[in-house]
């Protein structure tokens, strides 16, 4: 069965507190200032949030680290397997969420343990986060484009096993018919990024064939 996941991928939580005097500090334990907390500061967090909800074997059902390889997602709740992930470069940009990042993950994971599955945002959620004296949405407006994968395009030099004859195309061609030698010989196809480079890189490929 695949794995339950609550993803933050446009999504953001605002760390200003909603009520000040309901709200649960973490400042002794870690602030933005310093170094990004390790295992042992993000189960310090875990724990008072668990406290908070009345649940303070919390940090033995649930794992917690940092993921290099989230890009816009800035972390996510895998429900099923109780673990709770962090965008190791947006944070480092943006440490000053973390702790709003690590409750609202948090509150996943807590709401599945109790009401399985339900409303990601829901009341039970919206709750555990008034708890804590934080803000329960979920948008954000913190900028993403610099961390977004870029699509690499390429090209195609398909080649004649007989004659050398070659096409250029952006994509592989499995229905190419060789004009001298007809539609049943082998083709050799050789990708290079469709760049200034790349195209030099393949005519000199073909002109090496001929």
């Amino acid at each position: 069965r695949p794995r339950r996941v609550e993803r933050s991928q446009s999504s953001w939580y605002s760390g200003a507190s909603m009520d000040a005097k309901s709200a649960v500090s973490f400042d002794d334990l870690w602030t933005p200032d310093q170094p990004l907390p390790g295992r042992a500061g993000l189960l310090g967090i875990a724990e008072r949030c668990g406290r908070a909800w009345g649940l303070a074997e919390l940090t033995g059902q649930v794992r917690i680290a940092y993921n290099p390889r989230l890009r816009t997602t800035l972390g996510r709740a895998l429900l099923d397997a109780r673990r709770v992930e962090l965008n190791t470069r947006l944070l480092r940009e943006h440490p000053e969420e973390l702790v709003s990042l690590l409750a609202h993950e948090l509150a996943h994971v807590v709401v599945h343990i109790r009401h399985g599955r339900v409303s990601p945002h829901g009341a039970p959620f919206r709750a555990l986060m008034r708890r804590l004296g934080l803000s329960p949405r979920a948008t954000h407006s913190l900028p993403t484009r610099h961390l977004r994968r870029r699509r690499r395009r390429y090209l195609y030099l398909h080649r004649c096993g007989n004659c050398s004859y070659t096409f250029l195309a952006r994509r592989v061609r499995r229905d190419l018919h060789c004009r001298a030698c007809g539609p049943d010989m082998a083709w050799t196809i050789v990708r290079a990024p469709n760049s200034l480079r790349g195209r030099k890189m393949l005519a000199a490929f073909g002109k090496g064939a001929s």
